[in-house]
Formats: C-alpha cells, structure tokens, sequence
C-alpha cells in the first residue's frame, strides 16, 4: 500500500466473477501511480510466493472508478 495513492475495500466476488479454483477471501482496488504499476505488481506476486494455497490476482489497469465520490445535489 506504500505504493498507492488511495485503497478501496470490497466484498470478495463469487459464482461466475471469481475465476479459478478457491475461495476469493479478499478484493480490493488501489490507485497506483503509472510509473509505480510493475514495482507494484511485483511487490504483492512475492507476498505471497512463500505461501502455499495462496494465489494473488492482480488485473488492470482499470479506470478508477473505485474512487469517485458521490454526486452531490
């Protein structure tokens, strides 16, 4: 998280949006500024590369929706 500019939190996916085998116990966005996006990516594959069972999905870039407020009136 050192790495990005913000976090958003939300419930793990289920049925079809969780792909593979498992259980998806975590999903979470960060904004991630692009000239920090491989160091990023490296740093959360090597978390865990010493846990067995354990698989890190990381995808995007996405737009960062995961980030706007709401609208106010």
């Amino acid at each position: 998280s050192a790495l990005a500019s913000a976090r958003a939190v939300h419930r793990p996916q289920q049925g079809e949006w969780s792909a593979g085998r498992g259980e998806n116990v975590a999903n979470e966005a960060y904004l991630v500024p692009r000239q920090d996006v491989e160091r990023f990516r490296t740093e959360l594959g090597a978390l865990a590369s010493d846990r067995p069972g354990v698989t890190i999905e990381v995808t995007g870039p996405w737009a960062p929706y995961s980030f706007a407020g709401g609208v106010s009136s």
